[in-house]
């Protein structure tokens, strides 16, 4: 029990894992469970952070609940954006101009539709907005999953970057080709979550990326970290911490790379795992006096 009491932050993948689907809410006995264990880890001052594949504006409602604290960062955007919780923009990686472009080919040549999404900071480093922009097929939608007004290109200042893609194709032989042509585009890097998109990032961004600059940041060392995932959007997170666990319905790549896997699927595992710290970390307290020796048996 002893590197579970000994964390100094744990990292949740939001969908899938901390949240279970769409109709989790706080009316729901669960949803009052998970606020319960994060205040308790928050008693023995565990900081809790989240690392998902959510924009700002999506995440940040769900952040807020599992870190009180205004100013703990956010890994965004599958790792491509750091921000903290009271919007400051830490660190971020853009997708370039060219394999824009060649995605936008790309969705035009395979069929189905994309969302790229663009973020700019203004001159105090605070996150100014977040603009999701649609191409391809179809009408566009008003919003998206995340609350965000979708945008015409036009619409997006000039020096915002882009930091994110999302595709999709409702036939699966269309989805197939989208993901094959946008695989062989120089510069992005593909991965899933276990939903319809074809998610999509610049090459080399991770949530492991992400959260390297986020504990830069904090002065944690990734040793002290437990992260909780699910899919195979996880699987560079939970490779690079001290404690990795995926949760009982979690994707055989992020099975493979993690420590421990939990009793209960998705939400439940989440929970089984903040108990489990939880439980450490009051025996532990209980073995110590203030000054940090610890007691005899």
């Amino acid at each position: 029990m002893e590197p579970f009491a000994l964390l100094k932050l744990i990292v949740l993948d939001l969908d899938g894992t901390l949240i279970s689907h769409a109709d989790d809410s706080p009316v729901t006995d669960i949803w009052e469970r998970r606020v319960s264990l994060i205040a308790r880890l928050n008693y023995y001052r565990v900081p809790l952070t989240v690392a998902t594949g959510r924009a700002y504006a999506g995440a940040r409602r769900l952040a807020e609940i599992v870190s009180p604290q205004k100013s703990m960062p956010f890994v965004l955007y599958n790792g491509s954006a750091v921000i903290s919780g009271d919007g400051a923009l830490l660190a971020h990686t853009a997708i370039n101009e060219a394999s824009i472009r060649s995605l936008s080919d790309a969705v035009q040549r395979a069929g189905g539709s994309a969302l790229t999404y663009w973020l700019r900071a203004d001159f105090s480093g605070q996150l100014e907005n977040e603009w999701p922009v649609f191409t391809g097929h179809g009408p566009a939608p008003e919003r998206e999953f995340n609350g965000l007004t979708v945008v015409t290109a036009d619409q997006v200042p000039p020096d915002a970057s882009c930091v994110a893609a999302l595709l999709w194709a409702e036939d699966s032989d269309v989805r197939k080709r989208l993901h094959d042509a946008v695989r062989q585009i120089e510069g992005l890097s593909v991965t899933a979550s276990g939903s319809k998109f074809i998610e999509v990032r610049p090459a080399g961004s991770t949530k492991a990326v992400g959260l390297t600059a986020l504990l830069r940041n904090l002065q944690i060392e990734p040793s002290k970290v437990m992260a909780i995932g699910d899919n195979d959007n996880d699987v560079e997170l939970l490779a690079s911490v001290g404690i990795s666990v995926c949760v009982a319905n979690a994707s055989p790549s992020a099975q493979a790379v993690s420590r421990f896997k939990t009793t209960y699927p998705s939400s439940r595992g989440a929970i089984e795992a903040l108990d489990l710290v939880t439980r450490a970390r009051r025996l532990w307290t209980g073995r110590h006096p203030k000054h940090g020796n610890r007691l005899e048996p």
